[in-house]
């Protein structure tokens, strides 16, 4: 019985062959066809590298891969990336980077995933995998968004919101943390103004989590980052009687695709 990574390998062959042989509309039929022959993730899946190759093919001088192995479904020049290797995906949330480190530690092609949405058959987002190994050759280095707790007047009104860009690495904080720019967006309140302001009857953690997204990728254009988590200081009390205590960060929000790699706690920032 052939294992069904062969059997999805077998049809994307043919299907490109096609694609390449006779046009866009008799691979399209010959999809179709698979329909009921792959699982329903796997056609999708296989529908997403066909609708990326087709929009795209001459653009990224795109070509194609069947080796599960390098963990890829093309090779290209994208994103500003020359010989990149594309992973494409419908939902991001499936990948995790630990899945490609021994690759990428034995080659130093870059990496991207692309995620095709469903529906429309185009690029809904582009994920950069190419996180720096750190000095101690374990660990990886990250972009991270601290939401500084802003100022308020004497009535309880915040305002001076401000956003600290951190590198930190994932094995020790300690060791590695570098202060990367100070961004000044007063439309991105930190965490605690947020949850103050909420309705009682809103999911919280969506809502944290819709404001980390959403922000994260404003940053990322304006101080020209690969933001994955954000986070806020806040004053640890350790000694109820004293009052003494220590600033650590909590990290609000990771990108699912790195979630394993950083703590909800960071002790030192």
């Amino acid at each position: 019985m052939e294992h069904p990574a062969e059997i999805y390998n077998k049809a994307k062959r043919i299907i490109f062959s096609i694609f390449n042989k006779d046009g866009t509309l008799e691979a399209y039929k010959m999809l179709d066809n698979y329909r009921n022959k792959l699982k329903p993730t796997d056609w999708f899946g296989l529908k997403a590298e066909l609708d990326f190759y087709s929009n795209h093919k001459d653009e990224f001088t795109l070509d194609p891969t069947f080796d599960f192995g390098i963990k890829c479904d093309f090779t290209g020049n994208f994103d500003g990336v020359d010989n990149c290797r594309i992973d494409i995906t419908t939902n991001l949330d499936y990948k995790r980077l630990h899945d490609y480190e021994a690759i990428q530690r034995k080659d130093n092609r870059k990496y991207k995933i692309v995620v095709m949405d469903k529906q429309t058959g185009k690029i809904a987002d582009i994920f950069d995998l190419n996180f720096p190994i750190d000095s101690s050759g374990e660990g990886r280095i990250f972009d991270i968004a601290l939401f500084m707790p802003s100022d308020s007047d004497p009535d309880g009104l915040r305002y001076n919101f401000y956003q600290d860009i951190w590198e930190i690495g994932s094995i020790d904080t300690a060791y590695y943390s570098t202060h990367k720019t100070t961004c000044t967006d007063w439309y991105i309140p930190d965490f605690q103004y947020l949850t103050q302001n909420l309705p009682d009857e809103v999911n919280y953690d969506e809502e944290i989590k819709k404001h980390a997204v959403s922000s994260s990728k404003v940053l990322d254009r304006s101080t020209n980052s690969n933001i994955v988590a954000c986070a806020q200081p806040f004053y640890a009390i350790t000694d109820p009687h004293t009052g003494e205590g220590d600033w650590v960060t909590k990290v609000y929000w990771k990108h699912p695709v790195v979630a394993d790699y950083i703590d909800d706690i960071l002790f030192v920032i």
